[in-house]
């Protein structure tokens, strides 16, 4: 089954992984290189285990004595406890090392994903950037602190056991190396097989986490639609095509584990052959023969740890794909220019979400590599168009309130003033810069515009952390004012050191706390008071917040729209109607049918009580 995407984020192609996986291991190569010294020596060590068993035999055949037994038991103990003290050593060493290369992986990535386009992002879908932080990473860190330090060990291991069938027997040693061919041929063929699979599968997995992201955030427009089988059955289908695909990868490595243990049994029985007659013959005892067995053993061993991590590896190997590609993605660093008042426009301004290049985009045969260097997509890339020539003024001090339908452009056009998006074509000025660079002078470099949208979201720590995220150095008075200010006394009951579990309409109110804090030249909110419910404190606490600072308002309730200096009415992404209420009201046009047919009779229909105009305003400051 096929899933159309309109865009993906790249995944780097094998060689830029190799050298971004080479980056990251430059800065540890001293303990990399002391942690193989140490694994090395281990190995040498541990061969004195299989020669030791071997002359254990051969006393047994000859009659020697048990003190002499005794003896070489002894050895085989002191060796095998001094053979697991160096390889435990050297892979904490290493595992040490892969561990902080890792963090400054997960580092790099998160870093770069918080910058990317919002204009991307949301192109390409939430559930690709999640499952990338949280699956591809694991998937890297499993590799890292399992495969990684084991097949190290194994490499290290099967070049000192092959050293040792050197020195031990020629022939046996050839012997062992009949594995060899049928291991390449299962290896080889497993590789062949599986990568282009997991790429599909965590591609998939990616699809079936956007579906849920999509289903459950948008849980009241699916129900408010009853879509809910149409959602259902997409979820279904594509975790039947996540099934679908593990099924066929497990197969795959079902046949490799298959050829594995038909090497080992072709390898064994060679070596136990050459044995025998290196015995008859005179040239080998039978102890030695025996060592040879136990050599192959350990012979034997490392190749398929080897191999049989090449399944993790290629996870691994994909997952890195995934996040090196999230670092390719180019970010345009605006410079930060400082705003000359608070006033915004739009002229003639279009949107269209972006689609990825084509040599970004899937095809049909899902190619497991992407093409470097990846370049982002061009502000005029083709894709569903949400605005189009919007041209509005919205005067320095004034509260502009945004009418409209769901998926009219509202949120588009607040996403543009706050510069989260950039316009396919035409300009956003704040405060006559463009909206990506404009930034306020208090304190210097801060953002002119801040955003609160209705995705409420507390983080980690007490209520000051939080509060704390826009002003580090604001005092505990300074903190309590602003949640004053907001409505949100129950600060001052829970404390501002509280980690309690706060309700939604509370945590949106410590974001609209953080506005008064960040103290912005203008606010945008896209329907900041969504969880309100009934509850009438977020409007208050947004009337505190607009208040002498221009502001626009993606309204949540029409009632926001009667206290606005300006309504604007859109539709289809074009501007229909604008005005001040009153005015809409007397048009009898869409925005007085939205009103009739959302307001009882006596609701009052005029600005909201003391609310000075624009010009007003404008002295004030």
């Amino acid at each position: 089954m096929s899933v159309n995407v309109a865009a993906r984020l790249p995944e780097a192609s094998v060689p830029d992984t190799a050298r971004a996986a080479r980056a990251l291991l430059r800065p540890y190569l001293r303990p990399l290189s002391g942690a193989a010294v140490l694994l090395a020596a281990g190995a040498t060590a541990g061969l004195g285990v299989p020669a030791l068993q071997g002359r254990i035999v051969d006393d047994v055949i000859a009659g020697n004595g048990p003190g002499r037994l005794a003896v070489t038991v002894a050895l085989v103990l002191v060796t095998g406890v001094c053979a697991a003290l160096l390889v435990l050593w050297g892979g904490r060493i290493l595992v040490r090392a892969l561990q902080s290369a890792l963090a400054d992986l997960r580092e790099q990535v998160v870093d770069a994903a918080v910058r990317l386009d919002a204009g991307l992002v949301e192109s390409a879908g939430s559930g690709d950037i999640v499952s990338r932080v949280t699956g591809d990473v694991e998937s890297v860190t499993g590799a890292v602190t399992e495969v990684l330090p084991r097949s190290t060990q194994a490499v290290v291991t099967l070049l000192v056991t092959a050293a040792g069938f050197a020195v031990l027997d020629p022939l046996t040693g050839l012997a062992a190396l009949t594995v060899l061919p049928v291991q390449l041929f299962a290896g080889r063929r497993f590789l062949r097989r599986s990568r282009p699979l997991y790429v599909r599968q965590q591609r998939t997995e990616a699809e079936r986490g956007q579906a849920l992201i999509e289903s459950v955030t948008g849980a009241a427009t699916v129900r408010a639609h009853a879509v809910e089988p149409a959602r259902l059955a997409l979820i279904a289908s594509r975790s039947l095509a996540a099934v679908e695909i593990g099924r066929a990868a497990t197969k795959v490595r079902n046949g490799f584990n298959a050829g594995l243990n038909t090497a080992e049994f072709l390898g064994l029985a060679a070596v136990l052959a050459v044995g025998f007659r290196q015995v008859e013959a005179g040239v080998l005892t039978v102890g030695a023969a025996t060592t040879g067995a136990l050599f192959f053993q350990r012979f034997f061993a490392p190749v398929s740890d080897l191999l049989a991590g090449v399944d993790d590896l290629q996870r691994a190997e994909v997952g890195l794909a995934r996040l090196v590609g999230v670092l390719q993605v180019p970010v345009d660093a605006a410079p930060a220019t400082p705003v000359a008042g608070a006033g915004v426009q739009l002229r003639e301004v279009s949107f269209a979400y972006p689609s990825l290049p084509p040599s970004l985009s899937l095809s049909a045969s899902e190619s497991p590599a992407v093409p470097a260097p990846v370049s982002a997509p061009a502000s005029g890339a083709a894709g569903r168009t949400v605005l189009d020539r919007v041209t509005l003024t919205v005067p320095d001090g004034a509260r502009v309130v945004l009418v409209g339908a769901s998926g009219s452009g509202k949120s588009t056009v607040a996403r543009l003033i706050a510069g989260a998006l950039r316009p396919t074509s035409g300009e956003v000025l704040v405060g006559g810069v463009p909206a990506q660079e404009a930034a306020s002078s208090l304190p210097p470099g801060s953002p002119a515009v801040l955003l609160v949208t209705q995705e409420i979201h507390r983080f980690s720590g007490s209520v000051a952390d939080n509060l704390r995220l826009v002003a580090p150095t604001a005092t505990d008075a300074e903190l309590l004012a602003a949640t004053d200010a907001v409505g949100a006394g129950w600060v001052r009951i829970l404390g501002l050191d509280s980690t309690d579990v706060l309700d939604e309409a509370q945590v949106q109110q410590l974001a609209l706390a953080r506005v008064l804090l960040a103290d912005p030249p203008v606010v945008v909110l896209d329907e900041a008071t969504a969880h309100a419910g009934t509850d009438d404190r977020l409007d208050a606490a947004v009337d505190a917040v607009t208040r002498d600072r221009t502001s626009v308002i993606v309204a949540h309730r029409l009632s926001q729209a009667a206290r606005a200096d300006l309504v604007v009415v859109l539709d289809g992404g074009r501007i229909v109607e604008s005005g001040t209420h009153g005015t809409l009201i007397a048009a009898k046009g869409r925005y007085a049918r939205l009103w009739a047919a959302s307001t009882p009779p006596s609701s009052p229909c005029a600005p909201r009580p003391g609310a000075p105009s624009p010009a007003g305003r404008r002295e004030a400051r």
